[in-house]
């Protein structure tokens, strides 16, 4: 493998890789090419295409069968990271509810108590989810 490095700073930034196959090392590094300098955005994929997508745009991120998955207006997007990894580069604008969601709280409807004494949240798109009394605790000490 080689490497070349060319400093110009009158020439436009281009990440340029020539691999023989897609592999693990190749998608990563595409990855971190288009998530670098914009921190705003999260590499995902719908199906097999690699996407970028707009953190505001972004309802919750959720784990349905073990995989994460981020949530934007009904449509689900694969994201190949952990809900803490994910947690770590997000903005205080995303609140986490329980062990297995984060939720955008620019979507967030209302809170609505259960019969059980809990509370659950439910999203400006219809989805709804519980939250945990830690969370809660949390998320209201926040907003007082």
């Amino acid at each position: 493998m080689k490497f070349k490095l060319f400093i110009n700073p009158n020439s436009q930034e281009i990440v340029e890789a020539t691999v023989h196959r897609k592999s693990n090392f190749s998608t990563q590094l595409e990855q971190f090419v288009l998530s670098n300098g914009n921190s705003n955005e999260i590499p995902a994929y719908d199906d097999k295409d690699l996407i970028m997508l707009n953190l505001e745009n972004i309802i919750m991120f959720t784990i349905i069968e073990n995989k994460v998955f981020a949530i934007c207006n009904n449509k689900q997007y694969h994201i190949r990271k952990r809900l803490y990894q994910i947690e770590d580069t997000l903005s205080t604008n995303f609140w986490r509810i329980n062990k297995s969601t984060i939720i955008n709280r620019s979507y967030i409807d209302q809170f609505k108590e259960t019969k059980t004494s809990g509370v659950n949240v439910i999203m400006t798109n219809g989805l709804s989810d519980y939250v945990s009394r830690r969370c809660f605790s949390k998320i209201r000490k926040e907003l007082n």
